[in-house]
């Protein structure tokens, strides 16, 4: 008997947690909805108190199906709204404004690598012709960032004054143009704020983004680059490919990931997930993989590998990836 209901218990966890994502996924319920929900999860846990009392009566297996249930309406809360609460967590680094914006510039006398670390606030990243650089940037308090620059190097952090965390007080404003002759790695990583990376013309070779609490968009199409790696801790990243061949590896944990596929290029993607809602628009099943319908046949091809937990994934969503 205990055997059964062990099956029983974990089915009903799997269809509380499945019936929140079909909700969320079928718009039925949206994001914001469940994430002011989960402001009233002490009632969940009141809920899962008295489904562990009932167990100690004769109510006991409608009291185990009650505690495996609210588990399971909790993680799939988690799931649909953690791209919401980790925006919202950082909407005070996004919105916020620096008061002035100190510019700093250089150039590149070749292959350069570029490093950002953004802690608390907006960065914008463009391309602009020739092979000179030129960043504005400044702190709600007055504090610009540590800014290193070489002929091959530039590199821009938030400045730490003390935080525990390492964040800076007051939220950093950047607006980078990046040089579209030499070629460029990238690395970039945005800690609870907004980055906005529009690489039209740029000359990329590893391209390396991060964000935690945060959100991204990088806008690749028309870009040139060699491989291409996001990962995304408690966030959200929005990305459109270029249309070229590629190698990229992508990685979500607790936040969503949007992909764009430029029509003329043909896309591979390799999925592993844990507890992760996906959507490939255009794509078909091939085998382990989802495909564009003519990658055999396309110009160039895009090899993709996601890894996904707790995390949604969404393949030419409506709307795009702008």
């Amino acid at each position: 008997m205990n055997v059964n209901r062990r099956w029983l218990y974990g089915g009903v966890f799997l269809i509380a947690l499945g019936a929140v994502l079909l909700a969320a996924q079928g718009d039925a319920v949206d994001g914001d909805t469940i994430a002011q929900a989960l402001r009233y999860w002490p009632v969940l846990v009141i809920a899962l108190g008295v489904g562990l009392l009932l167990r100690l009566t004769r109510f006991d297996v409608a009291g185990g199906m009650l505690a495996a249930a609210v588990p399971g309406l909790l993680l799939g809360g988690l799931i649909a709204a953690g791209p919401v609460v980790a925006h919202e967590s950082g909407l005070e680094c996004s919105n916020a404004r620096a008061a002035t914006l100190t510019p700093h510039q250089g150039s590149f006398a070749g292959t350069a690598d570029v490093d950002l670390e953004l802690s608390c606030g907006e960065v914008t990243v463009t391309t602009g012709a020739g092979s000179d650089w030129r960043l504005e940037a400044g702190n709600g308090t007055g504090t610009g960032p540590t800014v290193v620059a070489s002929a091959g190097r530039l590199s821009v952090a938030s400045s730490v004054t003390g935080h525990p965390w390492g964040f800076v007080r007051g939220a950093d404003a950047w607006q980078l143009t990046l040089p579209s002759t030499p070629s460029i790695d990238l690395a970039a990583e945005v800690n609870a704020g907004r980055g906005r990376f529009d690489l039209a013309g740029a000359r990329l070779g590893e391209v390396e983004l991060i964000v935690n609490a945060g959100e991204i968009t990088a806008d690749l199409e028309g870009a040139t680059l060699g491989h291409l790696g996001v990962r995304v801790s408690g966030g959200s990243a929005a990305v459109g490919l270029p249309s070229q061949d590629l190698d990229a590896d992508l990685e979500v944990t607790a936040g969503a990931l949007r992909i764009c596929v430029p029509d003329d290029l043909g896309v591979r993607i390799t999925h592993q997930g844990v507890l992760t809602s996906t959507t490939y628009a255009g794509l078909v099943r091939n085998g382990a993989s989802w495909e564009s319908p003519g990658y055999a046949t396309a110009g160039n091809h895009a090899d993709v590998t996601v890894t996904a937990t707790v995390a949604s994934v969404d393949v030419n969503p409506i709307g795009g990836c702008k």
